[in-house]
């Protein structure tokens, strides 16, 4: 055998190695790093982004169409008064240290998330459960104070995750779940590790080894993508026409419920006058704000904190246009002086980034003189998020049907109306879908009269991926990303 047949032996044998690997195994990039990977124990959307369904499973799911669907549970039933859920939990379940499941974990997942101490960043979702009770092994009683609408979709949420006892300590970093992927490692900067978890419940994976590698700035994620360092792009907003005409790579769109706000310390002078409010919607440019994911992505502006793809959506958008000059008289009317210095805090994403210097621009075009303030991500949770110190901040609101939280008297917006809770007690206990949509409408219209947020656009989200990986669940409106279904398949 000559040369060169020698060394085009070695490179097919080596192509096929490669394409062997690559039927079990995914590479992924994901934008931002959370804090820690328990999704039940902080706001940072990325934990449960890269551990529901995965790693953790909860009694009910938002599966790849966008439905509820049972999990850990196998079905549930309501009781005539509205008061008492009826689970009925799955059998022959596993973590991943080989601790089973039961009711007595499930009991003790819900009441870890209900606690006066908890530290569930969705506690508000389950604020009408009294008590839980087990019936038997497999049951599970959940007793309400008052009928919650809500309650099934709340127990599909990422931070409704059910933990063990024996292992949630060490869940921030070392999570155990009774999911079809285990951790294997994680490498802070660098990466989250997974592979197959054997002994699951369900039906195995096509995927043996799965890793999501953390893609920190817009230069790095276009050299790692062009140098074939990842199999796809997850939560894509912003990629040049270098990567749109790759013919190896395919945008899909993301049934999410992303909204993009320029939050508001509504207790924080001179923002707590409802004038002062109404001037910065009507001083922030939306269409142009909206340019920033470039011209592939076309955002779609909103008026109030509600998706437009939902049933009970009422299009607010032009209830307050882009009028700088109104904006002026507003602040004059309110005895704003001219020239008063005002920080505006960025998250560490694209969008902070160049849409905070955009807001910006529009604030000083009628009188503020801005600060802008970049914090990195876990600075921004504890800062603006937990300790509420901010005056203004652009961010993306990623959790889906999250208009409870203009209910909450701790929430970061300090936003106190008694009319809007009012309105909100009534969806909780609305008991047909006709009122429910009814009520959800007089709530956008409340918070958008209060202009308790600048309500901006839905992010235009989407995957890029390679056109031979399959499966990944793009209907769920919840964000995260199943792997349970991805696969690979032939080429052309």
């Amino acid at each position: 055998m000559n040369r060169l047949n020698v060394i085009l032996l070695a490179l097919s044998l080596l192509f096929s190695v490669g394409q062997v690997q690559a039927r079990d195994s995914v590479r992924l990039g994901i934008q931002l790093e959370p804090p820690m990977l328990d999704p039940t124990m902080t706001a940072a959307a990325a934990a449960g982004e890269m551990t529901y369904g995965n790693l953790f499973e909860g009694l009910v799911i938002v599966d790849g169409n966008g439905q509820l669907r049972p999990r850990l549970a196998t079905d549930w039933q309501l009781s005539d008064d509205g008061l008492t859920y009826r689970f009925t939990l799955r059998r022959g379940v596993r973590f991943h240290d080989s601790s089973s499941f039961d009711a007595q974990v499930a009991r003790f997942s819900l009441n870890r998330i209900i606690a006066a101490d908890s530290q569930n960043p969705q506690r508000q979702w389950f604020d009408k459960v009294a008590s839980v009770e087990v019936e038997d092994n497999f049951t599970l009683l959940i007793h309400l104070h008052q009928p919650d609408v809500f309650l099934p979709f709340s127990l599909a949420l990422p931070a409704a995750v059910m933990v063990h006892p024996d292992s949630v300590a060490n869940n921030a970093r070392h999570p155990v779940g009774t999911g079809p992927f285990r951790l294997v490692d994680w490498t802070p900067q660098r990466s989250v590790r997974l592979s197959r978890f054997d002994d699951y419940w369900g039906k195995a994976p096509a995927l043996q080894h799965a890793e999501f590698v953390f893609m920190h700035t817009s230069v790095g994620t276009e050299n790692v993508l062009a140098e074939g360092l990842v199999d796809g792009l997850l939560s894509v907003t912003r990629v040049t026409n270098r990567f749109m005409v790759r013919p190896d790579y395919r945008m899909s769109a993301r049934k999410l419920e992303s909204k993009m706000l320029l939050a508001i310390n509504n207790a924080q002078p001179p923002f707590d006058d409802l004038r002062v409010r109404r001037a910065l919607a009507h001083a922030i440019d939306r269409d142009a704000l909206s340019t920033l994911y470039g011209p592939q992505f076309e955002p779609e502006l909103i008026g109030s904190h509600f998706a437009p793809s939902h049933p009970a959506y009422v299009d607010l958008v032009d209830r307050y246009p882009y009028d700088p000059q109104r904006s002026i008289e507003l602040l004059q009317m309110a005895g704003v002086p001219e020239e008063l210095e005002v920080r505006l805090t960025i998250p560490p994403t694209d969008y902070g980034r160049y849409g905070g210097l955009m807001i910006a621009d529009d604030l000083e075009a009628i009188g503020f003189r801005v600060e802008l303030e970049q914090l990195d991500w876990k600075s921004w949770m504890e800062q603006v998020f937990e300790q509420r110190d901010y005056a203004l901040t652009l961010i993306m609101h990623v959790e889906p049907m999250d208009l409870n939280i203009y209910a909450r008297d701790d929430y970061y917006f300090n936003y106190d109306n008694e009319a809007f809770k009012a309105i909100w007690s009534q969806v909780l206990n609305a008991r047909t879908e006709a009122e429910l949509h009814q009520l959800l409408g007089e709530a956008q219209r409340q918070v958008t009269e209060d202009a308790v947020n600048v309500f901006l656009f839905m992010r235009p989200e989407q995957n890029f991926m390679h056109r031979n990986l399959r499966g990944m669940w793009e209907g769920s409106y919840i964000p995260s990303f199943v792997l349970e279904d991805l696969h690979w398949v032939d080429g052309d």
